[in-house]
């Protein structure tokens, strides 16, 4: 590719031409769909999508390509919105810990963040890029699930065995559900490497707003989690 001024203004044409679709569709779209709407090859959607999932602009999964947290972060900037609402009290968790936490929700089957503080402790903590996140497989999934019916759950992900990303990711539903009938009796959410290889996190749910489901988590490196696991939870205790 030219390194030109005018192949550098271009790229950026184009960025903004699949941003412009995506937020236009915030319910998800395909690259199929980008690349006919902006009139791009597929592959170069595909690179360009990669190169705004990098810096957290848009979020692709099975569920095509969403606004990302820091698409949102950005639009907030002038007007008010839940996640720049909820932002104190989630830089505050983040303060307190010294990890890196996050504010999700749900879309479809997966888990959609809204806004996330990294903690450069561990710069590695950031999920896989295989775009997938299954609400089951993650801690702020979980206490998003745990605010549905089972048979909700059932409807979304089936009777039997689920996707597995990693050989600790839940089993099946009838476990998943299990996990799920502790959360509602007032534990907490946990992904103990079932995400990712080396990433495990603690996930509650928050009350509804404007119909949203909600869920905070905070993410542990494997290695810390034991250690680290009473004060994080004694932080959830206290969101407030």
């Amino acid at each position: 590719m030219s390194d030109s001024p005018s192949s550098g203004i271009q790229v950026i044409a184009r960025a903004a031409a699949i941003l412009r679709e995506v937020t236009a569709h915030g319910e998800g779209r395909s690259l199929g769909q980008l690349a006919a709407a902006t009139g791009l090859a597929r592959s170069t959607v595909q690179r360009i999508v990669d190169a705004l999932e990098t810096e957290h602009l848009v979020q692709a999964g099975i569920g095509g390509v969403r606004p990302g947290w820091g698409l949102r972060r950005l639009g907030e900037l002038s007007g008010p919105g839940v996640t720049r609402e909820l932002r104190p009290q989630l830089f505050r968790l983040f303060d307190t810990t010294g990890e890196t936490v996050d504010l999700s929700t749900l879309a479809g089957i997966e888990v959609l963040f809204l806004d996330r503080f990294f903690s450069d402790r561990h710069p590695k903590l950031n999920l896989p890029p295989n775009r997938r996140y299954p609400a089951y497989s993650m801690a702020n999934g979980k206490a998003l699930l745990a605010g549905l019916s089972d048979d909700t759950i059932r409807a979304m992900y089936g009777t039997g065995t689920l996707e597995s990303l990693t050989p600790r990711t839940v089993p099946d539903v009838d476990t998943l559900l299990r996990q799920i009938g502790e959360i509602r009796a007032g534990g907490f959410a946990y992904d103990l490497e079932e995400r990712g290889p080396g990433i495990c996190a603690i996930g509650i749910g928050l009350p509804p707003r404007d119909g949203m489901p909600l869920a905070v988590s905070v993410v542990v490196s494997a290695d810390r989690f034991e250690s680290a696991r009473a004060d994080v939870e004694r932080a959830l205790k206290t969101w407030s």
